[in-house]
């Protein structure tokens, strides 16, 4: 299962998106996956990854995971989880039956 560390996360209103920042820690990651995030043991939040952004600096690259909102709460409220220097997993997300 893929793994990703979230730096640092961060909104772009006027876009609608909700970007964390990070490295891969292993495995594949592509846009289409699902971002999961339990809370505790029996609660969990879920997220298509809309697209990936590479950014490159000298001290290595940034990977952005690009989470497109429906709604500007949404936004407001990945904001509010506060995902910073965190592990994620992320899955496949299963075909509708």
């Amino acid at each position: 299962m893929p793994r990703f560390h979230v730096r640092d996360a961060f909104a772009i209103h006027d876009k609608s998106l909700f970007v964390m920042a990070g490295f891969v820690i292993e495995g594949d990651i592509a846009a289409g996956m699902l971002i999961r995030l339990p809370f505790h043991d029996k609660a969990m939040m879920t997220a298509e990854i809309d697209h990936i952004q590479y950014i490159r600096r000298p001290d290595g690259d940034v990977v952005c995971l690009c989470i497109r909102c429906a709604e500007p709460e949404e936004v407001i409220l990945w904001e509010a989880l506060k995902i910073k220097d965190r592990n994620i997993e992320i899955i496949t997300a299963s075909a509708p039956s």
